[in-house]
């Protein structure tokens, strides 16, 4: 049921209830709705008004003093206009009921007579007030916590959504046949390295598989991730390829996202002629609080499609915990800057 309908319904009965209550008060015993049907029906009508009023106020501060903002200011200001419009409806209600019943009462009078039921009135009024204005708050800090429970399910989901897109492009098949073409030619040449090759090449794809259920690690561990996958990378094109690491020790206590590193070096890897002739180099540095991953560019004469792809996932896993952008930049290096996340204020999942 919408919130307008549950105004609709509830406001009249609580008119009708608040009629019967001060008529109980005044005369003891309850109204006879088929004598007094009119003035039920006022009641109603003065109750759904209430009601409506009430919605309406709500609105209007949510958009000048939300509970999100300031809880205390919210409840002191909503509780001060409810009453003001409900004793402006009590006001007017009382009128009409001097109309109808023709008692040519004055306000003097009136004052004499029922002052006693009219501050009962105010009374039953600011007891409503404040009834409402605490289940307005109790309603308005459930549905927070419930968009924020939504919000992070969602987040969560989205992460694990993003590294599971990252590990599905590691596992990648033509990287897999190279290493194995790789393996079956070191046999042959020398069993020792193709030993140690193929030891590395279980510690990679043992990290992957370990770290992929984690958000962010260590920038050490992904540092030995990438010299491992590096070591593969060397046997494959011998002196063609370089991997520079210049990472002082202090920042490699840093977080970041498992596999960014990696999927930057394979990037280059990619998109990237390597031969004698066209050495490739990457670099690693840390500058101004940011990794920097850069390469030369040999441009291939056809580029793969995988490219933003890897960087886009890598840009919404950082966003996750940072609100430091991922940095591109192209001169005669192809530079992706990657912001430090501080062990500090972040915490590993």
């Amino acid at each position: 049921m919408s919130k307008n309908w549950r105004f609709i319904i509830i406001s009249p009965v609580i008119g009708i209830l608040s009629y019967m209550l001060i008529h109980y008060s005044q005369v003891g015993d309850l109204p006879s709705l088929q004598k007094e049907f009119l003035l039920f029906f006022i009641s109603a009508i003065f109750g759904l008004l209430a009601g409506f009023s009430a919605f309406g106020i709500g609105k209007l501060l949510n958009k000048v003093v939300s509970w999100k903002k300031k809880h205390s200011l919210r409840f002191l200001s909503q509780s001060l206009s409810l009453f003001i419009a409900g004793c402006i409806l009590i006001i007017v209600y009382l009128e009409l009921f001097d109309m109808i019943l023709h008692t040519g009462m004055t306000y003097e009078t009136f004052w004499l007579e029922h002052k006693d039921d009219f501050l009962k009135a105010l009374l039953i009024l600011f007891i409503f007030v404040f009834i409402y204005t605490i289940l307005d708050f109790m309603i308005f800090s459930f549905n927070a916590l419930k968009k924020e429970e939504i919000k992070s399910v969602e987040m969560i989901n989205n992460q694990m959504n993003l590294q599971f897109k990252a590990l599905k492009s590691q596992l990648n098949p033509h990287f897999l046949f190279n290493s194995l073409n790789t393996i079956s030619s070191l046999l042959y040449k020398d069993a020792e390295k193709a030993e140690e090759f193929i030891r590395k090449f279980a510690e990679s794809y043992r990290f992957i598989l370990d770290q992929n259920d984690k958000a962010l690690i260590p920038l050490k561990k992904e540092l030995a991730f990438v010299e491992a996958y590096n070591y593969i990378l060397r046997m494959r094109f011998q002196d063609s390829y370089k991997l520079s690491v210049e990472l002082p020790e202090v920042v490699q206590s840093s977080l970041v996202p498992p596999l960014s590193i990696q999927m930057l070096v394979e990037n280059a890897i990619k998109h990237n002629l390597i031969s004698p002739n066209s050495p490739l180099e990457v670099k690693l540095v840390c500058k101004n609080n940011y990794l920097h991953v850069s390469n030369n560019i040999n441009p291939l004469r056809k580029q793969a499609e995988s490219f933003q792809i890897g960087i886009e996932n890598i840009k919404q896993r950082y966003a996750f915990f940072t609100n430091e952008n991922i940095k591109l930049e192209k001169t005669d290096f192809f530079t992706v800057s990657l912001p430090l996340i501080s062990n500090n204020n972040q915490n590993m999942n």
